[in-house]
């Protein structure tokens, strides 16, 4: 899924590499009880889509965030750009 060169990056963190963009995630996880995800858009092209998301951590944080995943031509994503958006 994930392209042994891809770039992840955050409104809190930013890495490169297919390991430390697996161990981020995990850690999104991880760290959670509960993480609840409703897709709102989505757009799509060639070779990227994004998606505006609302995120509930723990039945108690609520977070609105686009994502942006760009794909190579194998179809293995080579960067996330995630943007923390407000609630209004």
């Amino acid at each position: 899924m994930f392209a042994d060169d891809i770039a992840l990056r955050d409104w809190k963190i930013s890495v490169k590499g297919k390991r430390l963009a697996v161990d981020e995630t995990r850690k999104n996880f991880e760290n959670a009880d509960s993480i609840e995800i409703d897709v709102l858009s989505t757009m799509v092209n060639e070779k990227m889509v994004s998606g505006e998301l609302k995120i509930v951590v723990d039945k108690s944080e609520t977070l609105f965030v686009v994502d942006v995943l760009k794909f190579n031509e194998n179809g293995k994503i080579i960067a996330i750009h995630a943007y923390l958006g407000r609630d209004d």
